[in-house]
């Protein structure tokens, strides 16, 4: 938007050259006509405007995204940046500042005393009554997007959009079966580690499958996007070892991305861990939102409710013959629930409000499951909350309120079982 607004001031420019040879009738009533000097005048002082609403804005944005961050958690800080609203807006400001600017250099290259049409002044004072209909609607927008259901929301519908990248379960299940790994697979690779420490970002599978298949070898990876990985270990492998070059290591380095940070690209529990970390917040002692902790255990059922129609990919990969080629580590249907739920039941205390609405969460669930691997992980998540909550809740009416409902999804999953 910078360089739209250099792009832009030129066409007006140019604009100004084309109307002055017009007759003043033939103008529409919206073009600015005056002398250079209150042209200039007229120029800098919507330049001047726009640089002080420019740093107000700014400003507000840094100290709610500090507070909402110490609220939230910091990964909201990235949420937030991303979103399309805050990037026009910004960006719309910056364009107006710098159009303003350059509109102000060519006006005062011109004969300050004669009459004259400018089109670039009646561009400037447009954008900057765009820019004040956006600061209206930024402050609305700043505002909503900080009250914690908002954050939840918006945090909920990027983890539907990383479920909606898989295939869907299919409806004939066949056998799961995994190709047999090489017995002497620990003994004839070749181990080695990442070019660098930090997070796994990314893997680039079908570059790592096209490469085991160009030189007939099985690579592993013994990590996942998200993890942390430390520069020189052994969490890759090729077999046989001696297939394995300088080149083919440093080919394998470069088909994984490491970053100082975690992001959601490959990541289906970094955004999980973001919702659930403004729970854990809000059930923190110095903080005690029970409520907030519960709008969170609801987005997250509707995301995993989601999640119960689409397949996870496979930890191991052929090429179009049918070989093995890559065996790398994949999330289950079992760690993304732990994930999900895990630090919020630990969390809960003797919240009960918390233990009646994680079961009514797994019971709702439970409804989408299709797979029998989902539904092992809910009953096993629905142990760990009876028991949490047998532990937790001095009140027998409490705890009894917890164990009925989770009999009936227990009897909910039975069901579909059978």
């Amino acid at each position: 938007m910078a360089l739209l607004a250099m792009a832009l001031a030129w066409v007006a420019h140019k604009g100004d050259l084309w109307i002055a040879l017009l007759e003043r009738d033939e103008l529409p009533p919206v073009i600015y006509v005056s002398d250079g000097a209150n042209a200039r005048d007229v120029a800098s002082t919507l330049l001047g405007s726009m640089m002080t609403m420019t740093s107000l804005v700014f400003s507000i944005t840094m100290v709610v995204l500090t507070l909402a961050a110490s609220q939230f958690g910091p990964r909201l800080i990235r949420n937030f940046m991303a979103s399309p609203h805050t990037q026009v807006v910004l960006g719309t400001f910056v364009m107006t500042t710098i159009y303003c600017l350059l509109t102000l250099g060519t006006i005062g290259s011109r004969a300050a005393n004669q009459q004259q049409a400018y089109l670039s002044v009646s561009l400037s004072i447009g954008l900057v009554l765009l820019s004040v209909g956006l600061l209206v609607f930024f402050l609305h927008f700043l505002a909503r997007s900080i009250v914690s259901e908002s954050v939840i929301e918006r945090v909920g519908k990027e983890i539907g959009s990383l479920w909606d990248e898989l295939d869907p379960v299919p409806h004939e299940q066949g056998q799961n079966w995994e190709a047999p790994v090489p017995d002497d697979y620990r003994t004839g690779a070749a181990l080695f580690g990442p070019s660098r420490d930090g997070y796994v970002a990314t893997i680039d599978f079908s570059h790592l499958v096209d490469l085991a298949e160009r030189h007939d070898v099985l690579i592993s990876i013994g990590f996942g996007p998200g993890e942390y990985v430390v520069e020189g270990g052994v969490g890759l492998g090729v077999y046989p070892a001696s297939r394995c070059t300088d080149r083919t290591r440093e080919q394998v380095q470069k088909a994984i991305t490491v970053a100082s940070q975690r992001t959601p690209a490959q990541d289906p529990e970094y955004s999980i861990r973001h919702l659930v970390e403004i729970g854990v917040r809000a059930l923190s002692p110095g903080v005690s939102d029970p409520y907030t902790a519960v709008a969170v255990i609801n987005q997250l059922s509707a995301s995993l409710c989601r999640l119960m129609a689409r397949a996870l990919p496979s930890g191991q990969l052929h090429d179009q013959r049918g070989h093995l080629r890559v065996i790398c580590q994949r999330p289950t249907y079992g760690t993304l629930v732990s994930a999900a739920y895990n630090q919020l039941r630990q969390n809960a205390g003797g919240a009960a409000l918390v233990y009646i609405h994680l079961v009514e969460a797994l019971h709702r669930i439970a409804e989408f499951s299709t797979l029998e691997a989902q539904r092992e992980a809910l009953r096993h998540q629905l142990g760990m909350v009876c028991a949490a909550a047998a532990r937790n809740l001095p009140e027998a009416y409490d705890r009894q309120a917890v164990e009925s409902r989770a009999q009936l999804a227990l009897s909910k999953l039975n069901a579909i079982s059978d």
